[in-house]
Order: C-alpha cells, then sequence, then structure tokens
C-alpha cells in the first residue's frame, strides 16, 4: 500500500508541473493577447475608425447622382420621439452636415466631442449651416437609445430615426459614422467620409460647400 501511495504522489506532482514545451509557449500566448488588445484599443480611437453595419457598401450611384436623395423621418430629442418629422429638401438654400450614425457605435460616441465645438460655431443666426443626424435601428437601436445618446452626450443639434433603415441603405451607408455634406443646391457635395473624421476635416468640407 505504501508503495502504491508513493508512485501516486510521485504521479501526482508531475502533473502538477509543466512541461518546458508549456513553459515556452504560455508566456507567447499572453504577449499575443496583449498586443492584440492593444491593436485593437489604438485601432477604435484613430481617424477613419467606424463600426460596421449590415447593408449594403456606400454607393457610387448615391454621390454621383447630383441631388442628395430626400427623406421624411421622425425627429428625436432627449426625451424621446418628438411627434415632429424633418424634410431635408426643406433645408435648400442652406449647406447640410449629415451624419448617420448608431447611438451604441462608440465611434459615433467619441465624434460628439468633435461635431460639439463645430456646432456651436455654425449656430449664429448668421450661419447657413445644418447638423443632422440620422440614428439607425440597427442591433435592436431604438428612439429610446438615440434619446439617452443625446442626453448623455448633450448634442444641441438635429436627430431623426430611421427605424427601417431604409435611408441609411438608400445612401449606402455600411459603417458609422458615415458624413455626406449637402450643398445650398441640394446636391451632395462631396464623396462620403466614413469614419471618425478630424474638424479639420469637416470645417474643410463644409467650407467647400460654401458653409459660412
Amino acid at each position: 500500500m505504501a508503495s502504491k501511495n508513493g508512485r501516486k504522489g510521485a504521479a501526482t506532482k508531475k502533473k502538477q508541473g509543466f512541461s518546458k514545451t508549456e513553459k515556452i509557449v504560455f508566456p507567447i500566448i499572453i504577449v499575443v493577447i496583449v498586443l492584440f488588445a492593444g491593436w485593437a484599443y489604438y485601432s477604435s480611437t484613430q481617424p477613419g475608425s467606424s463600426s460596421t453595419l449590415p447593408v449594403s457598401s456606400v454607393s457610387a450611384s448615391v454621390t454621383q447622382s447630383g441631388l442628395a436623395p430626400d427623406f421624411t423621418l421622425p425627429i428625436v430629442d432627449s426625451n424621446g420621439l418628438t411627434g415632429q418629422s424633418l424634410t431635408l429638401s426643406s433645408f435648400r438654400g442652406k449647406v447640410v452636415l449629415l451624419e448617420f450614425m448608431e447611438p451604441w457605435c462608440p465611434h459615433c460616441q467619441h465624434m460628439s466631442s468633435i461635431l460639439d465645438p463645430l456646432y456651436a460655431r455654425y449656430s449664429g443666426n448668421n450661419s447657413n449651416v445644418v447638423f443632422i443626424s440620422v440614428a439607425g435601428p440597427w442591433n435592436g437601436a431604438t428612439p429610446t437609445d438615440t434619446a439617452n445618446f443625446i442626453k448623455q452626450y448633450g448634442t444641441g443639434w438635429l436627430f431623426v430615426f430611421d427605424s427601417s433603415g431604409t435611408i441609411m441603405s438608400t445612401y449606402g451607408v455600411s459603417s458609422t459614422p458615415t458624413f455626406f455634406v449637402i450643398g445650398k443646391d441640394g446636391s451632395i457635395a462631396s464623396p462620403p467620409l466614413v469614419g471618425e473624421q478630424t474638424s479639420d476635416t469637416l470645417l474643410s468640407a463644409i467650407g467647400a460647400a460654401g458653409g459660412t
């Protein structure tokens, strides 16, 4: 019995230890995990970063068709749906910065701090620039989620909710945020700006379209 228990003890000790190969492989795996996590964080904070949506790619036909596709969508504020609606073509004569976003999108959340001072810059009585954000329904997003976004990030510009995702599909939006600058004549003034953008990039696009 003593000999048998002794063999069991020896076997147990052997199982508890790590082989030479395991001692080499485990640190490598840990380093790879740490590096990947760091890369993912870095990528998520860089300009151009965006969240992918289950819709078609940005459509070349939209940017080449001249006039921006018109739409009428319900307005959302910090309390939810307002019972009012917004029609894009009603802003003819003004430059429109049109953002497609999702309230859960971390890149859209980050862009709120960039858009806010830009909006303040163009919110004077003499400005001809309008900011509109179209919130989509992907991943189960609701008007309430959009309202919470507005409340949390203190956004002051116009938000509408695309409950079916039809308008996002019409514009060929495949990731958020995606920005279109629409000229005073209702035409799309430049190719879409996909992903996080710098303040200078948006200022340049708005200015090129005649925004003041």
